[in-house]
């Protein structure tokens, strides 16, 4: 398929040679509007523009292979719908899948995979989603963070489509989606948020600062947990602190160091390996990084009370 650029003041996109569905059309439209919807088509690359002037973008992807780039100084919220999302910045990855969702202050990279891929990304700059009606202190309030999606976050996000699709100029219902969406996550973050006194800093925004550098270890361990080991020394050196001074202010925060953190998780996703496959607890032990299948054992029974066997013979007896 022949490969053109469309390029207007406000986005810049490659598109095959098809015209842009309605609400593609719309947004491309050169007008002075809050919000923008963009529905970019099966393989489009949607580069979203640089600047604090920037309206509030909802991309709403609903082909595979969609990618995206989110510039540096954006808030994103991503939330799938159906299919996996990838997610990329920040020397971090993550795949999310519906009942996810992910908000980001950093730039990121975005791709749904090809089959039954479809997601919502509300992106722009923090002075756009305050112009599109969010409370400026939620906005001041939200850390950037993997989380359980709110029950009523996709249908929001579905509202606030609609609402788009109809006039297109950010007005009435739009706001209220767009205020009600990050609204939910906010309210989602209040435990996390009741943390941030833990945290090192003289001032409340050096401790909110902080707890951002932590947040950043997790999403990195989490990460690290899909695939095996977590390197303490590459961890250490993503915040500029040494190993004993981070796995101390980890502990205080999280009540937990970065290594029993890492441990917990390589240790749940191996236990739903055993019980939910049929998979070698050899080839289990290898793939969530423990150096031999007995020191996995070992670890499994001192967590769970119970080896992989007996662990794999309980789940299938269960209804």
């Amino acid at each position: 398929m022949r490969e053109e650029t469309i390029r207007t003041g406000v986005v810049e996109a490659e598109v095959g040679n098809y015209p842009p569905c309605e609400g593609a059309r719309d947004a491309w439209a050169p007008a002075d509007r809050r919000m923008r919807l963009l529905e970019p088509a099966a393989a489009d690359t949607v580069l979203l523009p640089h600047g604090r002037e920037a309206p509030l973008y909802l991309v709403h992807a609903a082909h595979g292979g969609t990618f995206m780039e989110i510039p540096a100084g954006w808030i994103a919220m991503l939330v799938p719908v159906a299919g996996t999302v990838s997610a990329g910045g920040d020397h971090l990855r993550w795949e999310l899948e519906p009942g996810q969702c992910l908000i980001w202050d950093r730039p990121l990279r975005v791709s749904g995979h090809r089959q039954r891929g479809r997601w919502f990304c509300l992106a722009g700059p923090a002075e756009s989603w305050i112009r599109a009606g969010c409370d400026p202190a939620v906005m001041a309030d939200i850390l950037a963070d993997e989380m359980d999606c709110p029950e009523r976050q996709v249908s929001s996000l579905e509202s606030l489509h609609l609402a788009l699709c109809r006039d297109g100029d950010g007005d009435g219902e739009a706001v209220a989606r767009v205020r009600e969406a990050m609204g939910m996550l906010h309210d989602r973050q209040q435990d996390l948020r009741a943390l941030i006194p833990r945290c090192p800093g003289r001032s409340q925004r050096r401790k909110r600062w902080s707890m951002q550098r932590l947040l950043r270890i997790r999403h990195a361990i989490l990460a690290g947990g899909q695939g095996g080991r977590t390197s303490m020394g590459l961890l250490s050196s993503q915040v500029s602190y040494s190993r004993g001074h981070l796995a101390r202010v980890y502990h205080a925060v999280f009540n937990e160091t970065p290594i029993e953190c890492a441990i917990r998780i390589r240790l749940h996703r191996a236990r739903r390996l055993v019980e939910e496959t049929g998979l070698a607890f050899c080839d289990i032990a290898e793939s969530t990084g423990f150096d031999s299948q007995s020191s996995f054992s070992r670890a499994f029974k001192q967590r769970y009370g119970l080896t992989p066997t007996d662990a794999r013979s309980r789940a299938a007896r269960s209804p």
